[in-house]
């Protein structure tokens, strides 16, 4: 009797065991948090698919969207929650993936017919699902039975060609392990992709189902091409998505630079009445010095005249990052800038701090933030499943993705900066100002929103086209400022002794130089001397040896 109590002892213990291991499973599998948009990756996708996975819920987030991406093996029972689904690259999957896929595409091909000809009806409780690639498309179509709704392809390269707009046809070459272009009942088309003499789209659609072939967003043309549809396949409505603006950005002005040709494109900018932003690099010292005045001279009459000042981040010297260090350094910078009369209106930052919960962080103090181009080399994205930047609300500004040498945006999904680097050629830099004003895509000032941020110090509020600090008004007026000719710069004895080091060599070499042309001088004399002296002119008409 004792044995078979043990017996039920264990057994009910395993069952429990088991019990509660299951629930720890399901809150795992249910821990996918969730979004508008969920994106589906291959399982054990490579760094460079995962680059480009980033990259697109870079640019979904920039629209505002909430995005979740995970393998396909971890969304099996999420995918229900969803309506709007990016299936990218997938090519390592569980079958089951495919009947998940199934039910969501046929209850938003139901949705479509049951709104079909109701009058002003719009998409909002559409289910869409996006397949970028092919082997996954392939697969599910031809377990569907839809064999023979596409057509194949096993060539690897191709010609792409998509227009941005009426006047802007852009073109690339394109390369893929293999092509697959819908054929049956397409709903939707754009774009022209040419494939060994066979003609297929860049998008399409039929009833739920939307298909891009090309995955490579690497590729300038087909990362715009793709935002721009993604843009259009996440729109509920009727026409064209809400058009954003592109701003002009000069960008990285340090404050020792050449104050003079700053002031050159500025004046030009508002001789052309167009607005600018002005992204200046942090100093954390010498706000004071005459140097630093000229240029905070050059920044307020800037931001009087509809050009609006923001700060970049920190250049990253640290060999560990410091989350409260760039913090302090972030409020010394902005202090000293506002002590000036210039007042940041946003922050820019590095591409990949979008991906760090540390740097997430920093970037919550700011309301508006610009994102550049460039990465932060010590900072590592995190394996996170959404994009936990979202969640702060910024008003983004994203790097331009340049199509020629005019580096215009050709987009309107979402707020672009055409940067400039100020140490360029003048004419080149009045060239793409030209560009900018040409484009289709509109031109704003930043003055035209509200901006705000907080640092350790200080609060700024920018609303209803008024500046407040710490709760008090401050003027954007500019002023000439008064120079110190006898400035004096308060070194301490390191600084003082090199100073008066670098006076005395330059003492020692003016008097060295003397001393050498002193003692040249002294050598040539005497030579003469000694020439005279020494060597006797021989008398005329005398002849070797003495004799006459």
């Amino acid at each position: 009797m004792s044995s078979l109590w043990k017996k039920g002892v264990f057994a009910t213990i395993c069952v429990i065991f088991l019990l509660f291991s299951y629930d720890i499973a399901q809150a795992k599998e249910e821990s996918l948090p969730a979004g508008d948009i969920l994106i589906i990756y291959s399982d054990g996708a490579k760094n460079d698919d995962m680059k480009s996975i980033r990259s697109i819920v870079e640019y979904f987030t920039y629209q505002r969207f909430q995005v979740t991406y995970a393998p396909a093996s971890k969304c099996l029972n999420q995918i229900e929650k969803f309506n709007f689904i990016v299936c990218y690259k997938v090519e390592r999957y569980p079958k089951e993936l495919v009947d998940k896929l199934k039910d969501r595409e046929e209850k938003g091909n139901l949705i479509l017919r049951e709104r079909e000809g109701i009058k002003n009806s719009t998409g909002q409780n559409d289910i869409r699902l996006l397949f970028v690639g092919n082997e996954l498309l392939r697969y599910y179509l031809n377990e569907t039975g839809r064999k023979d709704t596409y057509m194949d392809s096993m060539k690897q390269t191709g010609k792409l060609q998509y227009n941005f707009s009426d006047f802007d046809l852009k073109e690339a070459l394109v390369k893929e392990e293999n092509f697959l272009f819908l054929t049956e009942n397409l709903d939707y088309q754009v774009g022209s992709l040419e494939v060994g003499g066979e003609k297929g789209y860049f998008c399409a659609k039929v009833e739920s189902l939307y298909h891009i072939p090309l995955t490579d967003m690497n590729n300038h043309l087909i990362k715009a091409a793709f935002i721009k549809e993604a843009a259009k396949w996440k729109w509920p409505y009727n026409g064209e998505p809400t058009t954003y603006a592109q701003y002009i950005v000069l960008d990285k002005v340090y404050p020792f630079q050449d104050a003079q040709k700053l002031l050159e494109i500025i004046t030009y900018l508002i001789e052309k009445k167009e607005p600018f932003v002005i992204s200046v690099m942090p100093i954390f010292q010498h706000g004071n010095y005459p140097a630093m005045q000229r240029f905070c001279e050059v920044l307020r009459y800037a931001q009087a005249n509809g050009g609006t000042i923001i700060m970049h981040s920190p250049t990253n010297q640290m060999p560990d990052f410091d989350k409260e260090i760039v913090n302090e350094y972030i409020t010394t910078a902005i202090r000293i800038y506002m002590e000036q009369g210039v007042y940041p209106m946003g922050f820019e930052v590095p591409k990949n701090w979008m991906f760090n919960k540390d740097t997430i962080e920093i970037m919550s103090r700011f309301r508006t933030v610009l994102v550049s181009q460039e990465e932060d080399a010590l900072i590592q994205s995190e394996d996170v499943t959404t994009n936990l930047v979202y969640k702060d609300g910024h008003q983004w500004i994203a790097p331009v993705i340049e199509l020629d040498d005019s580096g215009v945006s050709y987009l309107t999904t979402n707020s672009f900066a055409v940067c400039f680097d100020i140490t360029e050629d003048m004419e080149k830099i009045k060239d793409k100002i030209q560009a900018c004003i040409s484009s289709f895509v509109p031109l704003k000032s930043l003055w035209d929103i509200n901006h705000s941020f907080w640092t350790d110090e200080d609060i700024m509020e920018y609303k209803n086209q008024i500046i407040f600090i710490n709760k008090k008004r401050v003027e954007k007026d500019f002023n000439a400022t008064n120079y110190d000719e006898n400035f004096k710069y308060n070194r301490n004895t390191l600084q003082r002794y090199s100073k008066d080091l670098s006076r005395i060599n330059k003492r020692l070499v003016i008097a060295v130089a003397i001393v050498s042309s002193l003692f040249l001088t002294f050598i040539f004399t005497a030579r003469h001397r000694n020439k005279q002296t020494f060597f006797i002119k021989k008398e005329k008409g005398k002849k070797k040896g003495g004799k006459p």
